[in-house]
């Protein structure tokens, strides 16, 4: 099965500026991604990901909506900050 995968990225100027004055002491081992699966009738089921990049959080995407049995037009991806 093949589907279309856009990545986007959301973040704030008062986030990022936040950045700058702490630390991040979390683990870069995974990331929390955000990811609408669009199904072939158009209906947006929206997954929460734990991944460590894109590629696996598209990956797991796509594994869970077959697993709900969602048939994936398409998946937007977007990497919560």
């Amino acid at each position: 099965m093949s589907s279309s995968i856009n990545i986007s990225f959301n973040f704030s100027p008062v986030m990022e500026a936040d950045k700058v004055n702490k630390k991040d002491y979390r683990s870069s081992a995974s990331n929390n991604y955000s990811a609408d699966v669009i199904d072939l009738e158009n209906e947006v089921t929206t997954i929460e990901i734990e991944a460590i990049n894109e590629a696996s959080a598209s990956e797991k995407a796509e594994s869970i909506a077959f697993e709900m049995g969602i048939q994936v037009s398409y998946i937007n991806i977007y990497k919560q900050f």
